[in-house]
């Protein structure tokens, strides 16, 4: 039985696949098995996965959905077939390097109260990060740590929020605990809803920047046009109202209302004012389906407000850090 069960799941993800299953190849650690599971993907997707079986010398369970069911649904599937004791996640558009996997596995190892580990994502073709973990900012939102900073300025190995879904490992008994991703979520905060939760019940996330994963950042998602911008704006409000303290939504307020304002100049400056009327719409629709979920939440909870509090990033920090830094250099 395998220590590791990486899942990737594909929708029509044919132009990244050879490139990304011939990372696992090379990798240093060798125990593992790929859960590769295909959103009824309409191109030759399954084909190269086919192909590429008899030339891998790792395990490969290839899952065929006969609909898209998202990101969520697609790694919800996939758990279902795994075995292993670490539960990898890895995007279909990335390249992972080759001692990606034994550094998050030697990170999981030492660490027992660390239940999530975080790669460091660097945009491919650059020397830019995508994501060195990810945070969860004072105005009510999910952020990538680092993204559009050079990645040489992430390479301590620290406690951070959470981790970025297209490339992380989870501890399984954390999600025997917990759960996994909210199918609700369908695409987009997916991880950030498993990040609070795990937060909230004990866990620890480590950022391990000897993880590294080259990513063709949105290459994948930029396929699916304005729903982008429905799932987020619905996801967003859906990860805030199941998890965050209220204490702390309180203190808070008046950022999260700022950033709700920046959101709706941002979606009609965009175009994308109808996805974000619809979002919103679902939203509150649905509300009382995700308070009951709340109250499942905040009945795992076994830390304070204030800590929670704690591991906040401050909004003005997350909107200017980048900025700063390139008038500073």
């Amino acid at each position: 039985m395998p220590i590791v069960s990486i899942i990737i799941v594909n929708w029509n993800g044919e132009a990244f696949l050879r490139d990304c299953f011939h990372s696992l190849q090379d990798q240093t650690y060798k125990d593992f098995e790929v859960i590769f599971v295909d959103n009824a993907s309409t191109d030759n997707s399954v084909s190269v996965v086919k192909e590429l079986v008899s030339s891998l010398d790792f395990p490969i369970k290839l899952i065929e959905l006969s609909e898209n069911t998202g990101f969520t649904g697609g790694n919800i599937e996939g758990l279902k077939h795994c075995s292993g004791k670490y539960i990898a996640l890895l995007n279909n558009d990335t390249v992972a390097t080759d001692r990606w996997l034994e550094a998050l596995v030697r990170a999981m190892d030492v660490h027992p109260e660390v239940g999530i580990c975080a790669s460091k994502l660097i945009v491919a073709g650059t020397d830019i990060i995508d994501s060195a973990g990810d945070g969860y900012a004072t105005f009510g939102r999910a952020f990538k740590r680092g993204e559009g900073l050079p990645h040489h300025l992430f390479d301590k190995e620290e406690y951070v929020f959470g981790a970025c879904g297209g490339a992380a490992l989870y501890r399984k008994q954390m999600l025997d605990e917990i759960g996994f991703f909210d199918d609700d979520l369908f695409l987009y905060f997916e991880d950030s809803d498993l990040n609070f939760r795990a937060q909230l019940s004990g866990w620890k996330c480590l950022f391990v920047p000897e993880a590294v994963v080259y990513h063709r950042v949105r290459a994948s998602g930029k396929k699916i046009g304005h729903l982008s911008a429905f799932y987020g704006v619905r996801n967003d409000k859906i990860v805030k109202i199941k998890n965050v303290p209220l204490t702390v939504i309180l203190r808070h307020f008046p950022c999260f209302i700022l950033n709700e304002l920046i959101s709706f100049a941002y979606h009609v400056r965009t175009g994308q004012f109808k996805s974000y009327l619809k979002g919103n719409y679902e939203f509150l629709k649905n509300l009382p389906h995700y308070l009951k979920k709340r109250k499942q939440v905040m009945e795992l909870k076994k830390v304070t407000s204030g800590y929670i509090n704690s591991l906040l990033t401050s909004g003005f920090t997350v909107y200017l850090g980048k900025y700063l830094y390139k008038i500073k250099n």
